[in-house]
């Protein structure tokens, strides 16, 4: 018996040495192509990290810039000693010398009145990154963080009373101060919070242009019940920033002591002669032209009470009534406002009164209020038993106030011994380098 032999074809032969070969050749392609791409990875990460620390850098070199500019003497050059520091290869800070767009410098006094435009460009390992911002120039000590800044002085009208409760003032207050007498208005006042007075020149805004520029463009109240009591202003703003109404007209049926229209009605832009209820949501900006008069009790409440809302009033000189021709907002009956999300801003380049001429037997709580006066602030209270509290809340306030210049819903401000510097909203951009 014979078994039967199978011989290998010749083509067979040493298949499994040409397998091994094939395999080992791709895990080495396998392992050089990951090597590879470990390798890449690595210059991504590098990439990717310098550009990040350039940003960084970049945005560093923005709050030296700022710092550099505040030196004496303030001069906008000063943003070039930025460069050579953490990586910055160019750092320029320009305002603008007329209204012509492209009429800039980039040399000269620092214009502290003037929006002023800061590019940085800072770069690592051939990563460069560039920002630019604008900013808007305010006093480091900002009046309107304060319950109380007038230009003109503080006085007090004692009429009523001169017990310090009756009117109470919670918060920081600024005014030039000259001589003693310039502050005896803090001896008729209760004031447990904000000493000492802020004694150097007060910044002063101005109103008069802010109300000129922004009159013009600006809405009817949403809803005035003027033509009969009670009054109601609604002042609605449902988007975003901020809003800008005119003053709506006096009533129809105001009336003085003896039934008769008073003289006051035709003084002011705005009289009112009994209670107002400024109902307001968002932020919302009343511009008055020719001053306004609130011979009752004025009380701010919220359309929605959870939506954070902030009343402005910015208000020229009426420039009619006698003896009170620099009076821009005069509040004779008192302030009310108490609800948490409310705050209010009352702002003239010209004098603002808060007294009790009317209402004197009755108190009044204004909370979350600043009072900025380019001329003098008048104050008074009720009789005695009776008060009229006003307070300014920082923990709220100061971030607002920021964001309130930021949006342009208040007025600029004259330059102070000290400066800062408020980005402008939605001006923060990253640009190619020239």
């Amino acid at each position: 018996m014979h078994r039967t032999r199978f011989d290998l074809a010749a083509n067979e032969r040493g298949f499994m040495l040409v397998g091994v070969v094939m395999f080992m050749l791709a895990l080495t392609i396998l392992g050089l192509s990951l090597f590879a791409l470990s390798s890449y990875e690595a210059q991504f990460y590098t990439g990717s990290a310098s550009r990040e620390q350039s940003m960084q850098d970049a945005e560093s070199g923005m709050e030296l810039v700022k710092a550099l500019l505040q030196l004496s003497p303030q001069r906008l050059e000063n943003a070039q000693l930025a460069v050579g520091q953490r990586g910055i290869s160019r750092a320029v800070a320009y305002q603008w010398r007329s209204a012509l767009g492209t009429d800039t410098t980039s040399r000269g006094l620092v214009n502290w009145d003037s929006t002023l435009v800061v590019e940085v460009t800072a770069g690592l390992r051939g990563a460069e990154r560039t920002i630019q911002a604008r900013f808007i120039p305010v006093p480091a000590e900002n009046p309107y963080k304060k319950v109380l800044t007038a230009g003109g002085g503080i006085t007090y009208n004692n009429m009523n009373s001169t017990t310090p409760q009756c009117f109470e003032v919670r918060g920081g207050v600024w005014q030039f101060v000259d001589s003693g007498t310039d502050t005896a208005w803090t001896q008729r006042v209760s004031w447990p919070e904000g000493r000492p007075v802020h004694t150097t020149a007060a910044a002063t805004p101005l109103g008069n242009t802010f109300v000129g520029s922004k009159l013009f463009a600006a809405v009817q109240p949403t809803n005035w019940s003027g033509n009969h009591a009670p009054y109601t202003l609604t002042l609605n703003n449902s988007g975003g920033g901020a809003k800008f109404f005119r003053g709506p007209p006096s009533p129809t049926d105001a009336q003085g002591d003896e039934d008769e229209r008073p003289t006051e009605y035709d003084q002011y832009s705005f009289y009112v002669d009994r209670d107002l209820k400024v109902k307001i949501r968002g932020t919302v900006v009343w511009l008055v032209p020719r001053g306004a008069c609130f011979r009752r009790n004025v009380l701010v409440e919220l359309l929605d009470p959870d939506v954070p809302s902030t009343l402005v009033i910015v208000a020229r000189p009426n420039e009619r009534d006698p003896g009170y021709t620099n009076r821009g907002l005069w509040f004779q009956g008192g302030l009310t406002v108490t609800e948490d999300n409310a705050c209010v801003y009352l702002v003239s380049e010209g004098d603002i009164g808060l007294t009790r001429h009317q209402n004197k037997s009755e108190s009044f709580d204004a909370d979350q209020v600043s009072i900025v006066a380019g001329g003098i602030i008048e104050l008074g209270g009720p009789r005695p038993g009776d008060s009229q509290h006003i307070e300014y809340e920082p923990f709220v306030m100061d971030a607002l106030a920021d964001k309130l210049i930021s949006d342009g819903a208040l007025p600029p401000l004259t330059a102070a011994t000290t400066m800062s510097f408020v980005l402008a909203r939605s001006t923060w951009a990253e640009t190619t380098p020239r």
